[in-house]
């Protein structure tokens, strides 16, 4: 057995492909005695013509008309056919194909392999056999009613899949793409190699499979209704003369938010979800996408493309050994999106799509071979939309064109190429590009909604909510200007007496009614209760927010960082991670009695003693924190769902302050600001925010005799 080198020079590189190619066309005499002749058609259909698209439709919608698809999960059959023996040390195998010396090569052609369904083929070998691209080449091709296709190449590229070092990357079988051949009787593979062929080098043939039942449905992932369907809203702690949220309102609260388009599920697509394995689900950070494509035919029709799918995913599963399906999204040339990777499609799922990437990136590969054909107008809208929505949940401009990914620099949406020597997405596709990115761009909305809203009294600026010590009564503080000098303009007396509270926090605009909203922490037994904001510093009566996080630390409020609209809450609990407690406004987070979707890690364990929202700190689209550890300040930067991506400490001190607050943008500042009290003097202090923290600090005067803010 050979081993292969994938470092190669510039000429060496392509003396082997014009050498791999010389042994694939002299293949065609050996094919030619191994079969009957045939009248030779091309397997691809006519390519379609490239389109135009107008960018920066701001109403960008994926398609969502009622699609026939399977109702229960569809079993497929993956057939392997071995070309050569296995690694030294293991049985040989029947093989299923010729082999002929070719210099210093081998070239090898299989049998004719029967095809059921619309089938999917592959090549793969031993893990041990180390081949380089361009050591090796594949060819297929097809029957139909006694007629051969030309032969079309089944691509190879060592970069497809999941990062070597993953758990996931350590146990799976290098090979060709999948090479998805359509509704055909037959299929025949040569392959070609500069150098002995690797040990157990095998054909795969996938059957997949037909869906015992099917129904005519829309798409099933629709999250802006999902969150106010068969849940009750909050209870209400005392009887006032305003009622929680209700069904119409709730449909309007994440109007802020990039608008998600409609997901075909994995289950809509007949997903067996036994194949996978769940234990190597993992999740990382987003900060780009990936546009890919699959390499098929384009003549499909829609009801065919469950099918297609359930094909790519058995090959990465059952042929390659990979844990899931590789991509995040797939779409089809309808426009219609569908869930690749399991594991939530609002969530940073690590795929195995772009290898050295993966990690920090999500992609959706187009169905079809868009080095032939122009994308359909339909495909680039449900790009567009679809890369406008994610990327948003993590804080990513989808117009940017400088955004780290992993260990280097990308444009926020690229193309598969600009990460690996590999054509894919297709050159007509790649070329369109561009038009996704304007697309993407102009359907986000801004991630100015992002931040907790902390106005309780109608001004222009956030406020400050603090808490008489003699009575337990909440107040809230106005600021503003005065010939540009600020000061504590108002002090609005709410009428709420909230001594029984261990802690307040400004909780945003919670119920999305468009006033800020506060959180109490009860002394007794940590529950969590929910003062609605009337906008004019006074409240409706409380309600139960939660009582199932009475172990949970370092509570705040950072804002919206799911990224779909509403508020969310973060917290340690005892022994834990840091985790994300996603907010459904008017439902709660979960009571004792009915227990909503489970929080998520965001960071591992963290220390400190006070956890305090600090807006968009760090210039993107997604909130930060900061952590407070003695008289040190650590900032964790914040990657939406992706949770924080890393932490450094402050080139600030925090020792002399016993109040340290997130209050937003004050007047025309960039980054967000902070107010401060001396805990010797009870001065007040502004501390205008930088990347660094804060610069300075304008003292607004002494406020003694308070004991809680926020």
């Amino acid at each position: 057995m050979s081993s292969y080198s994938s470092e190669t020079s510039g000429n060496e590189r392509r003396v082997r492909f014009v050498t791999l190619c010389q042994q694939l066309l002299a293949l065609a005499v050996v094919v030619a005695v191994l079969t009957p002749a045939a009248r030779t058609v091309t397997m691809d259909v006519r390519p379609m013509q490239p389109v135009d698209v107008t960018p920066g439709d701001v109403s960008l919608r994926a398609a969502e008309f009622p699609s026939k698809v399977p109702t229960t999960e569809v079993t497929t059959e993956v057939d392997q056919y071995s070309l050569t023996d296995p690694a030294a040390g293991k049985a040989k195998a029947g093989l299923h194909g010729t082999e002929k010396s070719v210099g210093a090569g081998e070239a090898i052609v299989s049998d004719v392999l029967p095809v059921d369904g619309y089938g999917t083929v592959g090549v793969t070998w031993a893990p041990s056999a180390k081949v380089g691209e361009d050591a090796i080449g594949v060819e297929v091709r097809t029957r139909t009613d006694g007629t051969w296709s030309g032969w079309t190449e089944a691509e190879y590229h060592d970069d497809h899949g999941p990062d070597p070092r993953s758990a996931e990357g350590k146990h799976t079988r290098p090979g060709t793409d999948a090479l998805l051949v359509g509704e055909v009787d037959a299929v025949q593979v040569k392959v070609a190699t500069d150098k002995a062929a690797p040990a157990d080098l095998k054909v795969a043939v996938i059957d997949p499979g037909t869906a015992k039942a099917t129904a005519t449905e829309k798409p099933a992932i629709d999250t802006a209704r999902a969150s106010t369907e068969g849940a009750d809203p909050l209870d209400t702690v005392a009887n006032g003369d305003d009622p929680a949220a209700t069904g119409d309102e709730i449909a309007l609260q994440a109007a802020s938010a990039t608008a998600k388009p409609k997901i075909y599920s994995r289950a809509q697509w007949g997903a067996n979800e036994s194949l996978r394995d769940k234990s190597s689900l993992s999740y990382y950070e987003v900060h780009g996408g990936f546009v890919h494509h699959t390499v098929n035919a384009n003549n499909y029709t829609a009801d065919q493309v469950p099918g297609i799918i359930r094909g790519i995913y058995s090959y990465h599963v059952k042929t390659r050994g990979w844990s899931d399906i590789g991509y995040n999204f797939l779409v089809d040339k309808f426009g219609r999106i569908w869930e690749g990777r399991a594991g939530g499609v609002d969530r940073p799922v690590v795929g195995a799509h772009t290898q050295g990437y993966n990690n920090y990136s999500f992609a959706m590969s187009a169905i079809g071979n868009f080095d032939i054909a122009g994308p359909p107008s339909a495909m680039l809208t449900a790009y567009g939309a679809l890369f406008a929505w994610k990327l948003s949940l993590h804080g990513v401009a989808a117009g940017d064109t400088s955004q780290k990914i992993g260990s280097k620099y990308f444009q926020a949406i690229s193309g598969h190429r600009d990460a690996g020597s590999t054509a894919c997405p297709g050159r007509y596709l790649y070329a369109k590009i561009p038009s996704i990115r304007t697309m993407a761009a102009g359907a986000q909305k801004s991630f100015a909604s992002r931040e907790a809203k902390g106005n309780f009294v109608g001004g222009s600026t956030n406020d400050v909510l603090v808490r008489r010590a003699s009575d337990g009564r909440l107040f809230t503080l106005g600021l503003g200007t005065v010939d540009g000098k600020w000061s504590v303009r108002t002090r609005v007396d709410s009428g709420v007496n909230i001594a029984g509270a261990a802690s307040i926090y400004k909780a945003g605009d919670w119920d999305n009614d468009g006033f800020a909203d506060m959180v109490t922490r009860r002394k007794t037994d940590g529950m969590l209760h929910l003062y609605r904001g009337r906008g004019n510093g006074q409240f409706y009566p409380p309600q139960v927010l939660s009582d199932l996080l009475g172990n949970v630390s370092l509570i705040a409020f950072p804002g919206d960082v799911t990224g779909d609209g509403y508020p969310d809450l973060m917290g340690q609990p005892a022994g834990g991670s840091m985790r994300i407690y996603g907010g459904r406004g008017a439902l709660g987070l979960g009571t004792k009695t009915h227990v909503l979707a489970p929080s998520y890690a965001a960071y591992s364990g963290v220390k400190g003693y006070a956890h305090v929202p600090a807006g968009m700190l760090t210039d993107d689209g997604a909130p930060d924190s900061l952590v407070r550890e003695g008289a040190t300040v650590r900032l964790y930067s914040g990657n939406g769902p992706g949770g924080w991506t890393s932490s450094r400490t402050l080139e600030v001190t925090a020792g002399s302050y016993d109040w340290l607050l997130g209050v937003g943008r004050l007047g025309s500042n960039r980054q967000p600001d902070f107010i401060a009290r001396d805990k010797a003097t009870s001065q007040l202090y502004i501390l205008p925010g930088t990347t660094s923290g804060w610069s300075g600090r304008i003292a607004l005067g002494k406020f003694n005799g308070y004991d809680l803010a926020a």
